[in-house]
Order: C-alpha cells, then sequence, then structure tokens
C-alpha cells in the first residue's frame, strides 16, 4: 500500500488524543460467507460490543474533544455513532485509520503476523513469509490523516488495537476502552 511519508520536521502541534478502541465485533455472518481482507471489515458490532459502546458514550472524557474521527472500517464508525449520539460532537471519517495490514488473507496468517510483528518490534525483516505493515508505516499513516485535524487542541479517535498500539503503551487495549495521550502531529 502507497502512502505518504510524514516529514518529521514538520511535527509541532500538540494533540491530546482520547483514543477509542472500537467494540466488540461480530464477524460469523461474514466467515460464513468467507468474506477475506477488508470483506471481513464490514462486520458489526456483537451484542456485546453495542452495550459496550453505550456505555463508552457515557465516559466523561469524552464531552472535551471537539471532534470524533473515526476509522471507516464498520465496527469503528458503530461504535463512533454511539459516541456523537450521546456527545453531539460532529465526527469525521477517516479512511487512513483503518485497521493493521497484513498482506495475506486468512486468520491464522493473521495471527502469525501478529506474533512476527511484535516478537519484531514492528519491523518486517528481509526473510519474513508473511507481508506486513510496519510499526513505523502505521505511525507515519496515522500522523498524515491527524495533520488534517491541526486546529483542533482535543479529539476523539475510533480506531483499531495495532494503529493505537504504536502511540501508546499499553499491552492490552480491551474493547471500548478510552486511552488519552498528548502527540506532536
Amino acid at each position: 500500500m502507497a502512502f505518504e511519508q510524514v516529514d518529521l520536521d514538520r511535527l509541532g502541534t500538540r494533540m491530546k488524543i482520547i483514543f477509542v478502541r472500537h467494540g466488540k465485533p461480530d464477524y460469523r455472518e461474514l466467515e460464513k460467507r468467507s468474506y477475506t481482507g477488508f470483506g471481513i471489515d464490514l462486520a458489526p458490532l456483537s451484542d456485546k460490543g453495542r452495550q459496550q459502546a453505550q456505555k463508552l458514550s457515557n465516559n466523561s472524557l469524552l464531552p472535551s474533544a471537539e471532534i470524533i474521527i473515526s476509522s471507516a472500517v464498520t465496527r469503528a464508525l458503530e461504535t463512533a455513532s454511539y459516541v456523537v449520539c450521546a456527545t453531539g460532537l460532529p465526527l469525521k471519517v477517516e479512511p487512513l485509520l483503518h485497521e493493521w495490514q497484513v498482506y495475506e488473507s486468512g486468520t491464522d496468517n493473521f495471527e502469525k503476523a501478529r506474533t512476527m510483528f511484535l516478537e519484531n518490534k514492528g519491523e518486517l525483516l528481509p526473510n519474513s513469509p508473511i507481508q506486513y505493515e510496519t510499526a513505523t508505516e502505521m505511525k507515519s499513516r496515522f500522523l498524515e490523516c491527524m495533520s488534517k485535524y491541526r486546529e483542533h487542541q482535543t479529539v476523539v479517535v475510533v480506531a483499531h488495537r495495532m494503529l493505537m498500539r504504536q502511540f501508546v503503551p499499553n499491552e492490552k487495549i480491551d474493547f471500548c476502552q478510552v486511552i488519552e495521550c498528548e502527540l506532536e502531529i
């Protein structure tokens, strides 16, 4: 996937990010129909995921933001919709906030890639049997996306665990977990 590298010398606007991981999805219908790749991203929230998103929408940090920026992936958008309804904040949908990319389809390949990604500290080794997006590529894609929102001081970002992990130290990020951080954008 091609993306523009962010010139780190251009960074400089401090922004408070309220990261929200999407709620628990339900992949059953898509798996039954053998969807793969981005097709899996059409999965809605499960009943539990909807309950998580409803509970999340009452989080006292969320109204302090000026805008909600969500991944275009269904599970993130559905989660963001609960926050929008509860807060009245405007919503922007950003396709660059998508899930981490593994360039071979299949759940087994995704899990193998995740293990390799973690073992190699986000790097892709030259002889890697599975190709995936590196930590540097994810960070760059995120910063490129967020640079459009520099006029905002505080934003809610509804996204995915692997993308969030590039900016927050939490090893485990639960569904609908809220994590605050401040970044140079």
